[in-house]
């Protein structure tokens, strides 16, 4: 191994491309972003364009190599790549894709999940340890098949997000196991494809994928691909896997009974465990550490309903500052209110909730406004919103992390929003250095190749805890009893809530379920 070799790590968010590269000593180099849209052509529908994910792609890793030099780029050692789970690119016979992609987030298949739960439900669990809902691959093929027929006959191969943007810097068709996992169709105990759920969409296995592991050789860099980057073709591609699984692996979140809280677009709980949970209200994946397995409960909307909010009630402000300085300033907006937000509670079902709800159909709300509460109450109120639905999320687990906590994500890095968190869940909380998935990417292509022995000791020589954050008493106080009245709004509110969905699918002029 030289001194000065690199590895590449690209992930795909739901809101954009974050590349990460690393050198050969486990140090950050540089990193850049690359955001690109989502679209929201009905209600509960979230979909997103594959040729956007190339785009970013080529113009993130153009701004990430900007500095380095012929010799430089001829040290690439290895490109690796994550995205959301779930989401399925669907490609013809000529390997065209044949529509925008169904998001994990989207909810429109609530019905197809419902159906999958009452009349497979627990052969899908027995199979897959997970439970049908519309995050799943299996409920909008579902949908698919019942609403786009003739588009769905022209399905020749499915591969998925990550997988697809991999196959056009490499041209190779594959998968990790736990990329397969996320589909609800993936045999977790056989580790194959399993036909007796493939069945239930009219597929075939030959229409999936190899499946492999995270730090699996996938082909190597095209000329083409090579052409459009400015890097020598024959780069060696490694697999990767899960944006999550990136993530939960990069921070250092790698023995039983670790735990990690992920506030990005999404927020997710999530504990390391030796043996497979049966709780059906909870998502199980392996980890990429051989033996163990990551729990994973989550709510739909964490630094999502922040951007929501900042969009909504900050326009005014942004048009005149940086992004990044716009954010610093809601904070200190936030710090001059009282934990509890003078009694205003958010409710953040923007799009849906998951764990422990599974329901497509609730909506956000703020409750117990008063004329004493202006625009900073309501900040506080959606971080806080947030911080309970995780907490919620977090009570299906039998047992707690009994070490501290690490914080990843966009909302990680906001000193606010971290306390908020170690008193809401009344646990220590732990900043890592890094928790892209890109950089967990990173560390699965440098270890792909030979750089380090094995997993845990890439994390370990390169990740670092930079900070630690312990719950204040007096605050947990506050958040224990607003928590009670935060669960017990959702049980008051929500056949509410799907009586104004109901309301709105109705007046919408056209059946989109």
């Amino acid at each position: 191994m030289m001194a000065n070799q690199y590895v590449i790590g690209i992930d795909h968010g739901s809101g954009g491309c974050k590349v990460t590269c690393l050198d050969s000593k486990g140090s950050l180099v540089s990193e850049a972003y690359v955001p690109y849209p989502s679209y929201y052509p009905f209600p509960r529908w979230v979909e997103q364009e594959p040729e956007q994910w190339i785009e970013a792609a080529v113009e993130g890793v153009h701004k990430t190599l900007a500095s380095f030099t012929a010799e430089q780029r001829a040290e690439i050692a290895a490109i690796g790549f994550s995205a959301p789970h779930h989401v399925a690119v669907l490609l013809d016979k000529r390997r065209r894709v044949l529509r925008r992609v169904i998001m994990w987030n989207d909810q429109r298949s609530g019905e197809e999940a419902r159906y999958l739960a009452d009349h497979y439900g627990d052969l899908i669990f027995r199979i897959t340890n997970n439970r049908p809902s519309p995050t799943w691959t299996l409920s909008h093929l579902l949908w698919l098949s019942k609403h786009e027929p003739r588009l769905y006959e022209q399905i020749d191969r499915i591969v998925f997000m990550k997988d697809y943007v991999r196959y056009r810097f490499s041209g190779e068709l594959a998968t990790d196991y736990i990329e397969a996992e996320g589909t609800l169709l993936y045999d977790i105990h056989q580790h194959e494809w399993s036909q007796q759920l493939l069945s239930l969409l009219s597929l075939d296995r030959t229409m999936l994928p190899e499946v492999k592991r995270p730090t699996d050789s996938g082909g190597r860099l095209l000329q083409e691909m090579a052409n459009r980057l400015r890097l020598p073709p024959g780069i060696p591609i490694i697999i990767g896997t899960a944006d999550t699984a990136a993530e939960v692996y990069g921070c250092g979140t790698v023995e039983e009974g670790d735990g990690v809280v992920k506030l990005a677009t999404a927020g997710n709980f999530t504990i390391v465990s030796s043996e497979l949970p049966t709780n059906t209200n909870i998502i199980i994946y392996e980890h990429v550490v051989k033996g163990l397995y990551y729990q994973n409960s989550a709510t739909n909307f964490a630094a999502s309903s922040f951007r929501w909010f900042k969009e909504a009630f900050y326009k005014e402000v942004e048009e005149q500052v940086s992004a990044r300085r716009i954010y610093s300033l809601i904070d200190e907006e936030i710090a001059g209110i009282s934990p509890g937000a003078e009694g205003l509670i958010f409710q953040p079902y923007l799009n849906g909730e998951r764990s422990p709800h599974w329901d497509p159909y609730l909506r956000a709300s703020f409750f117990g406004l008063t004329a004493r509460h202006g625009r900073p109450h309501f900040a506080r109120a959606v971080l806080e919103g947030v911080g309970f639905s995780i907490r919620d999320a977090g009570a299906e687990y039998s047992a707690r992390p009994d070490k501290p906590i690490k914080i990843i994500g966009g909302g990680g890095k906001s000193p606010i929003w971290t306390q908020m968190m170690a008193d809401i869940l009344k646990a220590e909380m732990e900043v890592p250095q890094v928790s892209d998935a890109s950089f967990g990417n990173c560390l699965l292509a440098a270890t792909g190749i030979g750089w380090f022995s094995d997993l845990k000791e890439a994390v370990r020589q390169a990740q670092k805890i930079v900070a630690k954050v312990a719950p204040i008493e007096e605050h947990v106080k506050v958040y224990d009893e607003l928590f009670d009245i935060y669960r017990e709004l959702h049980t008051s509110t929500k056949q509410l809530s799907h009586r104004l969905t109901e309301w709105m699918d109705s007046t919408s002029g056209e059946q989109r379920n």
